[in-house]
């Protein structure tokens, strides 16, 4: 039987929580980015890669366990 959240090779829940995440970062920053002494394209940038390292580390955390 296939795996129902993970049709097409990847995790749907993982894809549509990081899309939210990724809105919510952008609304934020659009709302409260003048607030910041950064330009809102680097404060895009500054989030886009805290969430790379720490969707990295959360791998890494996974297949450590022996989860993935």
């Amino acid at each position: 039987m296939p795996d129902l959240g993970n049709p097409a090779g990847f995790d749907l829940a993982t894809v549509l929580t990081g899309s939210g995440v990724t809105l919510l970062l952008s609304a934020a920053i659009m709302r409260y980015g003048d607030r910041f002494t950064y330009t809102p394209g680097e404060l895009y940038g500054i989030s886009g890669a805290v969430l790379i390292v720490v969707g990295v580390l959360f791998g890494l955390v996974l297949v450590l366990r022996g989860d993935r």
